[in-house]
């Protein structure tokens, strides 16, 4: 059956035939191969065969037939003829040795034979003993062959196939394995010279080298079948792992290697876990290696690598740059195994093709990468040998300064002792006048202290005179509570007498409430006080003016002229920011004007502005006919109006040193605007001077809120 299907594919299929002839030496069979994925792994080889079955064959025009990872198993087709009226004979090679299973079928008009092979069993079971999968073809005189292929594997898809003669096989065998020798040759060599050091230096680095270098030369070996060959042909189980171990063991010990050959733990503490967190990583695939699917620890092995090498690369590049001399052949070696690493990484993924280029990239880069390190190990050891041979003469010449200054220090001593001796009989001697000094001083000291306790008497005396005096210029708690019930007035001078003041006043229909913060605090603070709050009453008690910009109009002039600021000689630079509202019970009318200072007020819990003017009032900067703009409401039940100086926003705390700021006012003033006046006092207060703790008051403060009913 399976003959006659054969023999209907051949008569019907358009195939794309490989001549064959005594001439033929050696084809690359990929250009020349047909293929199709079988997803689910259910086709079988006589379905393949039938006429029918031609249309799904995809003609491969690339050079390698190159999949990458798939868990698709592949069929792969040619079709050859002998154009020779004798035998040939021809050996075919899959030159990449990680293929789990192939079955090849090798079908002609009268005869059909089938080939087992794959990294999944035993190597001697293969029927040509090579360490790629080898097997020969016999054509009859002009006889023409269907060869087919079924693939299978864990590892990268790659099928590259090619056809030889015998004796250019053996040539080209020849030639491979004179570079293998060396290659290994070269690695063995590395291995052995760098124990030695090790066993000689017992430095820990040539340790970690001489397990890196061999995991590099297992595991190459293990890609290109050496291994498999030559070590342990008959362990399958092995075979399987050894790639994900040796990988694994490459990525472990080269981390343990850079840190302690570039001294990342001392230099980069961050750098430093990131290798550790990569090496416990490698570890502990290494030690799960047999419970991992293989694809899955491939491909983590595979991007650890790649992300390992080139971390690797950046923390030497930084260390070059910080000066680290060694670092520089550890540089262009990493940039070696990095180039061949990527490489070989983009091939298995298919990104690249398959060539001898890019399959043999990382033996090409190791190669470089194992000369460039031990270079750079014998770099690293002959520069710790100069620091110690620096160390050694400069601890030679520090202990001879040591005995040099030995001497000067004993003749020194004896100097030292002779001038104690004379210096005892000087210090006897002034001792004694001293004395007599010291008491006659004490004197006029007790004269000078009593002074200066008059003195301070004498002022403070004063101060509390000018703080009875501010206070009698205050308006008055007990006629305010008359006219406003609903307020509080928080004012607290920093000293005795200070720059702010308030104002509250009811004349006719008005009520007027201002809050001032003059040019400094003290005595000089509240000179200014006298000075604007003289002139805000005789505004409004005497003028009658309860317009906010007009008197924060006339104040500006008044001021201006009576500190004569509004001349070219002016001899002062004063003012004050302030903050007037005024309200109307009949009309039911809210005005407010600023200068540098804003109103808030609440509307149940909704926290809401009025902003002030970015101008102050009586400076020389002040212009003399400004119009201070006006904002004007309607009064709401349940509202409630705040005015403040900066001296509380400004006020820094004892555990931050941070101002106490507007912000955190606001939310204080938000949070507790449900509580009555009183009560939002008391926790006002409580709460700053919990903020300042033990550190001292920075400026005058006043508040004053009221509901405007």
């Amino acid at each position: 059956m399976v003959m006659g299907l054969f023999s209907l594919s051949v008569s019907h299929a358009e195939t794309r035939r490989v001549a064959l002839n005594a001439e033929t030496r050696y084809l690359h069979l990929g250009p020349n191969m047909s293929y199709l994925e079988d997803t689910e792994g259910s086709f079988e080889m006589a379905d393949l065969i039938s006429a029918a079955s031609d249309k799904i064959w995809i003609p491969f025009h690339g050079e390698t037939l190159n999949f990458g990872y798939t868990d698709s198993v592949y069929w792969v087709k040619g079709d050859f003829v002998n154009q020779e009226p004798r035998d040939l004979e021809f050996l075919i090679e899959i030159a990449y040795p990680v293929i789990d299973d192939i079955q090849v079928f090798i079908m002609g008009k009268d005869r059909v034979k089938t080939l087992s092979m794959g990294d999944k069993k035993p190597f001697y079971d293969r029927p040509i003993e090579h360490k790629n999968f080898l097997f020969p073809v016999d054509f009859a005189a002009y006889e023409s062959l269907t060869i087919m292929f079924r693939f299978k594997t864990t590892s990268s898809m790659q099928i590259p196939l090619n056809l030889y003669n015998e004796r250019v096989f053996l040539e080209k065998s020849q030639g491979e394995m004179m570079g293998l020798g060396l290659y290994y040759g070269s690695m063995i060599i590395m291995i052995l010279y760098n124990l030695f050091v090790y066993l000689s230096v017992r430095e820990a680095n040539y340790l970690y080298y001489v397990i890196y270098v061999t995991c590099m030369a297992v595991f190459l070996a293990s890609l290109n079948g050496t291994s498999y060959h030559y070590l342990w042909p008959e362990s399958i189980w092995w075979n399987d792992q050894v790639l994900v171990v040796s990988l694994c063991g490459v990525v472990l010990f080269a981390i343990l290697f850079t840190v302690g050959f570039l001294k990342v733990k001392e230099s980069r503490p961050k750098s430093y876990r990131v290798f550790i967190f990569f090496a416990v990583i490698a570890g502990f695939i290494i030690l799960f290696s047999y419970k991992i699917p293989y694809k899955m620890g491939i491909l983590s092995t595979i991007g650890l690598a790649v992300i390992s090498i080139v971390w690797c690369m950046i923390v030497t590049l930084s260390r070059w740059m910080e000066g680290f001399s060694s670092a520089r052949f550890y540089a262009v070696a990493w940039f070696a195994m990095l180039s061949g690493g990527v490489i070989l990484a983009l091939n298995k993924f298919s990104i690249l093709p398959r060539n001898a280029f890019t399959e043999n990239a990382t033996q090409y880069g190791s190669a470089l990468e194992v000369m460039l390190l031990s270079f750079a190990l014998a770099d690293r050891l002959n520069f710790e040998k100069k620091e110690r041979i620096e160390a050694q003469d400069i601890a030679h010449l520090q202990e001879r300064n040591a005995r040099i200054a030995n001497e000067s220090a004993l003749h020194n001593e004896r100097k030292a002792r002779e001038a104690r001796e004379h210096a005892f009989e000087i210090q006897k001697k002034a001792t004694e006048t001293l004395e007599q000094r010291v008491e006659e001083r004490t004197c006029e000291l007790n004269d000078i202290l009593l002074q200066v306790r008059d003195a301070n008497s004498h002022i403070m005396g004063s101060l509390r005179y000018a703080r009875m005096i501010q206070l009698s210029m205050l308006p008055d708690p007990k006629k305010i509570r008359e006219f406003l019930p609903g307020h509080f007035i928080w004012w607290v001078p920093r000293d005795l007498v200070g720059g702010d003041f308030y104002f509250i006043e009811k004349k006719e229909a008005w009520t007027v409430v201002a809050v001032a913060d003059c040019t400094g605090h003290g005595v000089p603070g509240a000179f200014m006080t006298i000075i604007a709050g003289s002139e805000l009453k005789r505004i409004v008690r005497g003028e009658a003016c309860y317009d906010p910009g007009e008197i924060l109009s006339r104040m500006n002039r008044r001021i201006r002229k009576t500190l004569k600021q509004d001349t070219s000689h002016a001899l002062s630079d004063d003012g004050l920011d302030i903050g007037v509202c005024a309200f109307n019970n009949i009309t039911g009318k809210l005005y407010f004007s600023g200068a540098k200072m804003t109103m808030y007020y609440t509307l149940g819990q909704e926290l809401l502005t009025l902003p002030g003017d970015k101008n102050s009032v009586g400076y020389i900067s002040s212009k003399e006919d400004y119009v201070y703009p006006v904002h004007d409401m309607d009064l709401h039940q349940n509202m409630t109006v705040y005015l403040f100086t900066d001296g509380i926003t400004d006020q820094a705390g004892e555990e931050n040193t941070l101002r106490f700021g507007t912000k955190r006012l606001l939310k204080l003033i938000k949070d507790n605007a449900h509580l009555s006046l009183d009560a939002q006092y008391e926790c006002y207060k409580e709460t700053l001077e919990k903020y300042k703790g033990s550190w001292e008051q920075r400026d005058d403060m006043t508040m004053v809120a009221f509901k405007p009913e």
